[in-house]
């Protein structure tokens, strides 16, 4: 839609990685040597993390084209699986195992296939993603696998991608002996200031635009501040600040206009976005912590009042039981000498299992001794 109004060939912020935007900061050019020389020296296990959007499955694509034709790999993105689903998926992945029909028989196949590639001399790494789904027992099985080696060669090399979630379930200490096996463990942030207006630029140039100033510095100092420097976050804002522009006839996007798609794109903001950096308390999230205390403490305050209101209407009620049952006891005594025989309508509910009449002349009361022994202690305050 506002391609051909600003001079592009392409929409130049879609989410899809795509090889051709690829922008190596300074991190992801660390965490992608990492990988490079996990890979090439056969490291057992390696993980990487990073915030959702952060760039991690753009480097295990780039990885991919890059490994070498003597390694075979798979990729397994679907993980929240148990044990002997993760295996049935291996197997599958490798293209082994298909008549495996137990956990013995799948391995027995990976196994076999190991160390089939390891006599063709080629090597074989199992990449997975969304790593911080696995559940432990899945884990705990990669673990396993790991066993699988030779004496002085992993038949097997397994890299983790996955949130910061992942650093957080590896600590656990039911998988101390799983990080124990972790050679390389990276940590993906999100880009710094000037990198934002580098990989904004980046993308309007492979996108073919006729200016590379097409935001302007307060925009993307707004853009950096917005997502934090990450990747995904940085698209999604620049893509709807575009539209934007070409609503409104902008030859160039400023602040004003981030400022407008975060406003109305409170989604775009996620949690991770909102932290502020270690260490640090901007005056801006001061002052959202101290709103939403504000908010709490009003809740409260109505949850208390609604408690009081409560108990004072139970014990007006309780009063008001009491009182009636009294008067009818009252009453009762009072009319021994009459012949007036009471209908079972000026009775109180409560007194009918305690109060017994008989007779078609006359009547005859009888009140359990328990009845009167509780009601005349109210009366005299004996109870």
């Amino acid at each position: 839609m506002y391609e051909r109004y600003y001079g592009l060939k392409e929409k130049p912020f879609q989410l899809p990685p795509d090889p051709e935007y690829v922008f190596m900061s300074e991190t992801h050019l660390e965490v992608f040597t990492h990988l490079k020389y996990a890979v090439q020296e056969n490291k057992g296990f390696v993980v990487i993390t990073g915030e959702i959007g952060a760039g991690k499955t753009t480097l295990m694509n780039v990885l991919l084209e890059k490994i070498p034709q003597d390694v075979e790999t798979a990729v397994i993105t679907q993980t929240n699986l148990e044990p002997r689903e993760f295996l049935r998926r291996l197997c599958d992945e490798f293209e082994v195992g298909r008549r495996a029909v137990d956990k013995a028989q799948m391995l027995d196949a990976l196994h076999s296939f190991l160390l089939d590639q390891y006599r063709l001399g080629r090597r074989v790494v199992l990449i997975v993603d969304e790593s911080q789904n696995l559940p432990l027992p899945t884990i705990e099985e990669l673990r396993m696998l790991s066993n699988l080696e030779l004496e002085k060669e992993h038949l097997l090399q397994m890299i983790l991608l996955g949130q910061p979630d992942l650093k957080d379930k590896l600590r656990r200490k039911e998988l101390e002996q799983f990080s124990q096996r972790v050679s390389v463990h990276c940590h993906l942030t999100g880009l710094e200031k000037a990198e934002t207006d580098k990989y904004i630029r980046h993308r309007l140039k492979v996108a073919g635009a006729r200016r590379l100033d097409l935001f302007t510095k307060g925009a993307v100092d707004s853009i950096f501040e917005a997502s934090k420097g990450i990747p995904r976050l940085i698209n999604i804002l620049c893509d709807a600040a575009l539209l934007y522009g070409y609503a409104d006839d902008l030859p160039v996007i400023d602040r004003d206009v981030i400022i407008q798609v975060v406003e109305e794109r409170q989604d775009l903001v996620t949690e991770t976005t909102k932290r502020p950096p270690d260490g640090a308390l901007t005056d801006a999230y001061r002052d959202q912590i101290t709103e939403r205390m504000d908010t709490l403490e009003g809740h409260l305050k109505r949850l208390y009042a609604l408690i009081d209101n409560h108990i004072k209407g139970q014990e007006d009620h309780d009063k008001d039981f009491e009182a009636r049952i009294l008067e009818q006891v009252r009453d009762l005594i009072e009319g021994k000498g009459n012949n007036h025989e009471p209908e079972a309508d000026d009775l109180d509910p409560a007194l009918e299992n305690d109060v017994h009449y008989e007779g078609a002349d006359g009547y005859e009361e009888e009140v359990e001794r328990g009845f009167f022994s509780r009601f005349f202690g109210r009366v005299f305050g004996t109870r």
